[in-house]
C-alpha cells in the first residue's frame, strides 16, 4: 500500500496547489464610479465598502449608504442611536454628508433568523430602495452582500436591493457583491481557510497552526477581485472600523481587517441565484464536496501511513509476537481512548476520526 499512499499524497498536494492558484483573487481594474452601499447594519457598510469608497472619494465621486436595519431591536433604542452615530461619524471623515444616508430602520434579526420583520416591512423597504436607485447617477456602482451570507439580514438586503434594481429597470448600474461571513468551507473557493481548519483538527498541530484570518469566500463561481493599492485602502478600512466601539472595534479589525473581495454580479442571475453545491456539516461549518473530499483524503492517507508504519515495525522486529501484540494494544488503546474522549466531548469528531484511522491501520497491518 506504500505506492498507493505516495500516489494519494502527490495527488492531494497537486489538488491543493491547483486550488490555491485558482482561488487567488485577481486585480480589480474597473474604473471608479459613484457608489451606493446596500448593507444590513451600521458596521457592515465599512466592512463591505470602505476600500471601494476610498477610490471613489479620491476621484471626487459620491458615496451613498442604505441600511436595512436600525442596528438594534428598535430605532428608538440607545444602541440603535449609538450605532447610527458611529456610522455617520466614520463616513464624515471621508466627507460623506448626512443626507447621503438612507435608514430603512427595520429591527435587527438574530444571525440565523428568523427575520424580525414581516414581508410587508420588506416590501416597504424595497420601495424606498427603488426611489433611491432611481435617483442615482448614471453607471453608479452598487455593492450588495454575497450570496448565502450567514446573517439573515444580509440575505434580505441583497434580495431587496437586487429586486429593486430590476424593477427600476436601472440596467446601467454596475452591481458588485462582496462576502462578509458565511459558514461554507470549500477547497475550491477558500483553500487557505479549509487547509487551516483541517490541520487545526490534528492533535498537536493545532498548537502551531493559527486560526484562519483573512477575507471570507464566495460560495460558488469564480474568485473575486482586490484592489492593487491594498495598503492604502485597508488602512482606511481599519481607520473607519475604529469608530464602531459599541461593536468592539478591536474585534472587528481582527475579524475583518483584511482586503475585501469584490465580484461583478450579473442581474440575469437574479432572482434565479446560482446553485450552491450540497454541503455536509463538518469542521465547524458546512463543507462542500471539495472540502469533504479533501478531508476523506487526509483520513485515507492517515490510515495508509499507520498501516505502512506497522508493517515496517513488524519487518524490523522480524514479525515477533511481542511486536504484533504491542501494535494491537496500541491500536485498541488509541481507538478506545478517542471513543471515551468523544463521549466526554473532549475531542472533536474530526480529531477522533484521524486517530481511529491510525488505530485501524495498526490493527489491520497486524491481522
Amino acid at each position: 500500500m506504500l505506492e498507493l499512499d505516495i500516489l494519494l499524497m502527490l495527488l492531494t498536494m497537486a489538488a491543493v496547489t491547483w486550488c490555491l492558484l485558482a482561488a487567488a483573487p485577481k486585480a480589480f481594474r474597473d474604473p471608479p464610479h459613484h457608489l451606493l452601499i446596500c448593507c444590513a447594519h451600521s458596521d457592515d457598510c465599512v466592512i463591505m465598502g470602505a476600500e471601494y469608497a476610498y477610490g471613489a472619494v479620491q476621484n471626487g465621486l459620491s458615496i451613498r449608504v442604505a441600511y436595512l436595519t436600525c442596528s438594534g431591536p428598535h430605532p428608538d433604542t440607545e444602541i440603535s442611536h449609538t450605532r447610527t452615530l458611529e456610522a455617520l461619524t466614520a463616513w464624515s471623515t471621508l466627507g460623506v454628508p448626512k443626507e447621503n444616508f438612507t435608514f430603512l430602520n427595520l429591527s435587527q434579526s438574530a444571525v440565523g433568523g428568523p427575520p424580525s420583520y414581516s414581508d410587508a416591512d420588506i416590501a416597504r423597504a424595497k420601495d424606498v430602495l427603488k426611489m433611491l436607485i432611481l435617483s442615482l447617477p448614471l453607471s453608479t456602482a452598487v455593492l450588495v452582500p454575497a450570496q448565502c451570507e450567514s446573517h439573515v439580514d444580509h440575505r434580505t438586503i441583497r434580495k431587496a436591493c437586487l429586486d429593486a434594481i430590476i424593477e427600476s429597470n436601472r440596467l446601467d448600474l454596475l452591481v458588485y457583491e462582496t462576502p462578509e461571513y458565511n459558514s461554507f468551507i470549500s477547497l475550491l473557493h477558500c483553500p487557505r481557510k479549509t487547509i487551516r481548519l483541517v490541520l487545526r483538527h490534528v492533535p498537536l498541530l493545532n498548537r502551531f497552526i493559527k486560526p484562519y484570518m483573512g477575507p471570507s469566500n464566495f460560495v460558488n463561481g469564480p474568485p473575486g477581485y482586490v484592489f492593487g493599492d491594498i495598503p492604502n485602502r485597508v488602512a482606511k478600512k481599519l481607520e473607519l472600523l475604529k469608530f464602531f466601539s459599541s461593536q468592539n472595534s478591536d474585534l472587528l479589525i481582527h475579524l475583518f481587517g483584511y482586503e475585501t473581495l469584490y465580484r461583478p454580479l450579473s442581474l440575469a442571475d437574479h432572482p434565479q441565484e446560482q446553485n450552491v453545491a450540497p454541503c455536509v456539516p463538518a469542521l465547524g461549518g458546512r463543507c462542500d464536496p471539495s472540502a469533504a473530499t479533501f478531508g476523506i483524503a487526509i483520513l485515507v492517507m492517515t490510515f495508509l501511513t499507520a498501516y505502512e508504519f506497522a508493517r515496517a515495525v513488524r519487518i524490523v522486529f522480524s514479525n515477533s509476537v511481542s511486536a504484533n501484540h504491542l501494535l494491537l494494544v496500541l491500536g485498541f488503546v488509541t481507538a478506545s481512548a478517542y471513543v471515551v474522549r468523544r463521549i466526554r466531548r473532549i475531542a472533536s469528531l474530526e480529531s477522533a476520526l484521524l486517530f481511529w484511522a491510525v488505530s485501524l491501520g495498526l490493527i489491520i497491518a497486524v491481522l
